[in-house]
């Protein structure tokens, strides 16, 4: 029976994300949020889409010796990669300002006097900051401890290291997939998404968290081949410990944690994984719990409480335009003093909205917000990258969104996105109109459509959906994979 339900939600959710990610393409060349050039972007596209393939059958071709030199090939990929991030701090340098500022800020005051005074009101405000806050407070801490007092320096040295930590994690996940040839694959996969050579500065909640849904997604994996009680457990504790941590960051990561519980229900061996669950809930709560204790040794519990912001708010930004920041949002929740009307008005305003709503206005208000959530390849680094930083040199004219050259690097990485897209897309329909469905993807899938059901509904912003650029890397290249071996056998 399992096994059968199993199959079946296999199967409506590859239906359901080739729908969503087919619509999500068409949305960037019906909405155009970006301005792009839809003929050059159309165009770049199926050039990143011909090259990737053309890598494929190269790799697939030479697998063997790829295989024997699998070490010098990751060691120089990354030792490459590494020394680019960190030559690239330097010429991107900028001053944090608004909510990077706040965790950067907040954690640079906190080490140096010991308190973010200038900060709590900020932190009582956005208590969804907390856990980044906290981080760059210990590692800021640790710095100090061995001289260091450049804290943007080790903030992107921080953040080129889970960048590259996720990188082999992506490796060693497609390579667990599909073989030899998709860690190789995965590699060039990042080599030519253009951010993640100059990720290391914009250490922000969404590139800090990147590293944390791949990492659940690998630990679990290992769960799965582990026999040994005692190893599962310690993987269990592993996996929460990461959702917990990441969640503080950002809460999208635990979307890949609520992934793959559902899929280890749905397992034929679920006694196994019984054990997740609890050990998974009580490292979150853990968690949390450390986060408040922490904090509120600085904040006022009362007033932290008092001026927090409602969670529905940003569902509320969600609902109206394009789903983006809105100033008048914020005024009119902060217009109410008292917590319990604050919330009750949001939640009013909320229910008004969506009670006029039609089955054409939420096909409209969807597809703008697909297009602007999954339809910019800079994975919103000018984010940070926009914040002040002097004259413009030649870097910051292609990656800070104003710059003069900033239109050729925008056209370059949502080409190499949308061709990422495609064999996702191809092998959720093979899956769908085949005999079979490929198991070992219905996490990552599962993860993937509750992530764009969740931006749907969520304020929409172009860097959101970038913690989760590995998973989507990954879906990639087992498509490719899938596309292969059930289209090209023997090519």
């Amino acid at each position: 029976m399992r096994e059968r339900i199993s199959f079946g939600l296999s199967k409506a959710l590859c239906a359901v994300l080739a729908l969503l990610f087919t619509w999500a393409i068409a949305a960037v060349f019906i909405v155009n949020y970006y301005s792009y050039c839809l003929p050059i972007l159309a165009v770049l596209a199926a050039a990143s889409l011909f090259l990737i393939v053309l890598v494929w059958q190269l790799i697939k071709k030479h697998e063997a010796l790829l295989g024997d030199n699998r070490k010098v090939i990751t060691w120089g990929f990354f030792l490459f990669m590494g020394i680019v991030q960190i030559i690239m701090i330097f010429p991107l340098r900028y001053t944090p300002k608004w909510d990077v500022d706040a965790l950067f800020g907040g954690a640079s005051e906190w080490v140096m006097t010991g308190d973010f005074a200038s900060y709590h009101d900020y932190f009582a405000y956005f208590h969804n900051n907390w856990g980044g806050l906290i981080m760059f407070r210990a590692v800021f801490g640790t710095a100090k401890l061995f001289g260091a007092k450049d804290y943007f320096l080790v903030a992107s040295v921080l953040n080129s290291a889970l960048s590259l930590s996720t990188m082999y994690l992506t490796g060693s996940v497609c390579e667990k997939l599909v073989g030899i040839r998709g860690r190789m694959i995965a590699y060039f996969f990042f080599s030519i998404s253009l951010p993640f050579y100059f990720i290391a500065p914009a250490f922000y909640t969404d590139s800090l968290t990147m590293f944390f849904p791949i990492l659940i997604f690998r630990l679990y994996l290992a769960a799965r081949e582990q026999k040994k009680l005692i190893k599962r457990l310690l993987i269990f504790a592993l996996m929460g410990l990461a959702a917990g941590v990441g969640y503080g960051i950002k809460a999208t990561v635990v979307i890949m944690l609520i992934a793959v519980i559902i899929d280890a229900a749905l397992d034929r061996d679920l006694k196994r994984f019984i054990p997740m669950l609890p050990i998974t809930v009580i490292m979150i709560a853990a968690c949390s719990l450390a986060a408040q204790g922490i904090i509120f040794r600085h904040l006022d519990r009362d007033e932290a409480e008092k001026l927090e912001t409602p969670i529905l708010h940003w569902v509320i930004m969600g609902t109206v335009g394009n789903g983006t920041y809105r100033n008048d949002e914020y005024r009119f929740t902060r217009s109410f003093d008292d917590p319990a009307e604050r919330k009750a008005a949001v939640r009013n305003r909320l229910a008004e909205r969506l009670k006029n709503y039609g089955v054409g206005d939420y096909a409209d208000l969807f597809t703008r917000k697909l297009d602007i959530d999954f339809g910019d390849g800079t994975y919103g680094l000018s984010d940070c990258l926009g914040c002040p930083h002097g004259d413009d040199n030649m870097l910051q004219s292609f990656l800070v969104k104003d710059g003069e050259h900033h239109a050729i690097y925008k056209h370059i990485c949502t080409g190499t996105l949308i061709a990422l897209y495609i064999p996702l897309i191809a092998s959720c329909v093979l899956d769908v109109t085949g005999k079979h469905t490929a198991q070992d993807l219905f996490a990552p899938r599962l993860a993937l459509f509750g992530l764009m059901l969740f931006l749907l509904f969520w304020e929409a912003r172009w860097r959101y959906f970038s913690n989760f650029v590995p998973i989507i890397m990954v879906l990639a290249i087992t498509g490719l994979e899938s596309i292969f071996n059930r289209l090209l056998p023997n090519s």
